[in-house]
């Protein structure tokens, strides 16, 4: 059974890259040796010999001869013993090759264990079980099979099948708990009837590790000593891959980049080995880049404050104002944040760079000039994805900042899930990733993220209730039609601002599975007293 999370603490996961590098290890060494017998040197010698007989310059074919003869060299004094030291090139190749075995073999492994469970299921008639919880006290019974490596004595599915395992038992223990998830999600929520397709996981999926299965390590006398070298070139942080934190498959030095999160992740790792941070199964991948990276799975302690279960912040996601915050409880409480306006213009700035670029693009035929654009606009989504990156994080640390200034127990936000997606708010605002880091950044205290029904939360007065066409007179500008409202004596009511206060006050909340729709239309008019037959289908709702 999997162990339950303390209400304490929250898990986080830290994408690093990681470069290869040498193991002292003999069993490391051992694999190490035998893949350079069987793969490395007839691999680079046949790419040299194609590369000679391919080319047609004189040059070209000459460093790839001078190539040749070296990788001939190694391979004569590697089958001969002299080898004094493995090569950068041969680490790097061994254990990239090494990678993309256990992202090839884990995915197959999953793909065939969801076939096997798929078939056992139908086989055992599981769909005609009672309920949710004899199909998944079914899936428990029997999947064990399934997590059991070739020749185990208690036998095993794959037994009969030949699916390679670089990683043997360890590659199955970072993904039980995981898989196992799938299986039941499978059983019990229409698999059986049709309404799901059985999971296939690609073959360049990250494979998974168990806490088991690796360690993070540094080679300084203390921890003063770490911290006086750690985020330094020279730095001696590693991962190593193996049974207990052996490096008997891999070793890795850690890559804190040079920009980006790096001084985040640099402090992440202190806490690791300052034991602030526990660190938990994790997974490894080879990115479109080309690169290593660690996705590590940590567990970390909340921050807990003392909150007002009575206070709720609603934030209302605007066009002038990227988001508005107020409070259920006080209405001169309120904070505008961002400039939406400098947002678009930076991002237009850099979508209309790519667009050119995308044009030159159909123009220009094949070759290194176009691989060399290719790469340029591979540079241009980059920039855009960390430019939206960098402001969600920023507007998101500024909403939570502003619930804890609160002690606000809540934080309310409109669920846009099947809103019209030709709206400027979702067309330009990545509003699923500004949701994911405040409610990360929320947790973090102990506040509560909650999604509600977005309909009607502009157009309703937020003072008094009160509901009729035209309300909300601008962008900007919101003036309520009752006349005995006291929002009138306000000099300015700000249309954002009453929308956050409504979203602070809803109990709307909506569920995982919810969708906006005519059903959910109906809920919010019913909540607000609204008469739909009035109210045209064309007509704004949120």
């Amino acid at each position: 059974m999997a162990k339950k999370q303390n209400k304490n603490t929250m898990q986080i996961n830290r994408k690093i890259t990681l470069i290869p590098v040498t193991s002292d290890n003999d069993g490391w060494k051992k694999k190490m040796n035998t893949y350079l017998e069987k793969f490395y040197f007839d691999k680079k010698i046949k790419a040299k010999e194609r590369q000679i007989k391919n080319t047609s310059k004189p040059e070209r074919k000459e460093e790839y001869k001078q190539q040749l003869t070296e990788y001939k060299k190694q391979q004569e004094q590697f089958l001969n013993g002299e080898l004094e030291d493995y090569t950068k090139q041969m680490v790097m190749s061994y254990t990239y090759d090494l990678v993309r075995d256990c992202m090839e073999s884990e995915a197959r492994q999953k793909n065939f264990i969801m076939s096997y469970m798929f078939s056992e299921m139908i086989r055992e008639k599981v769909c005609y079980l009672k309920n949710k919880k004899e199909k998944e006290k079914w899936v428990n019974d029997n999947i064990n099979v399934a997590f059991r490596v070739k020749g185990s004595p208690k036998g095993s599915i794959f037994d009969d099948v030949e699916i390679y395992s670089p990683l043997r038992a360890l590659s199955i223990q970072g993904y039980t708990q995981e898989l196992k998830g799938r299986v039941k999600k499978f059983a019990t929520d229409g698999g059986l009837d049709g309404k799901l397709a059985v999971d296939n996981y690609k073959l360049d999926s990250p494979f998974h590790m168990s806490k088991q299965g690796f360690d993070i390590v540094h080679e300084y006398e203390d921890l003063t000593e770490l911290k006086k070298n750690i985020g330094k070139s020279s730095c001696e942080i590693y991962v190593n891959l193996g049974n207990g934190g052996v490096p008997t498959f891999a070793r890795f030095q850690l890559d804190f980049g040079h920009k980006g999160n790096r001084e985040e992740l640099i402090s992440t790792i202190t806490k690791v080995f300052t034991g602030e941070y526990k660190v938990c199964g994790s997974s490894i991948q080879i990115n479109k880049k080309n690169k290593i990276i660690l996705n590590l799975g940590l567990e970390i302690p909340k921050r807990l404050t003392e909150l007002d279960e009575n206070t709720v912040v609603g934030v209302d996601l605007g066009l002038a104002v990227p988001a508005v915050c107020s409070l259920n409880n006080n209405q001169y409480k309120k904070e505008y944040i961002g400039d939406g306006e400098a947002f678009v213009k930076q991002r237009g700035k850099i979508q209309k760079e790519k667009q050119r670029l995308q044009k030159a693009l159909k123009l220009s035929k094949g070759g290194h000039g176009r691989k060399r654009k290719m790469l340029a606009l591979e540079r241009f989504k980059e920039r855009e994805a960390n430019f939206v990156n960098t402001y969600c994080h920023r507007i998101s640390k500024k909403v939570v900042e502003y619930a804890l200034k609160n002690n606000a127990k809540y934080i309310n936000i409109e669920n846009l899930k099947g809103y019209d997606s030709s709206k400027f708010i979702l067309r330009n605002w990545s509003f699923y990733q500004l949701q994911q880091d405040i409610t990360y950044k929320a947790e973090r205290y102990g506040i509560e993220v909650r999604k509600v029904n977005p309909a009607f939360t502009s157009q309703v007065c937020s003072f008094c209730g009160h509901w009729e066409s035209g309300q909300r007179i601008n962008q900007k500008t919101f003036k309520c039609g009752n006349p005995n409202c006291k929002s009138h004596n306000l000099k300015f009511f700000n249309a954002d601002y009453n929308a956050a206060r409504n979203i602070s006050m809803s109990t709307l909340f909506t569920s995982d599975n919810y969708k906006f729709g005519k059903e959910s239309l109906q809920k919010a008019a019913d909540y607000y007293g609204i008469d739909l037959e009035i109210d045209s289908e064309d007509q704004e709702i949120a």
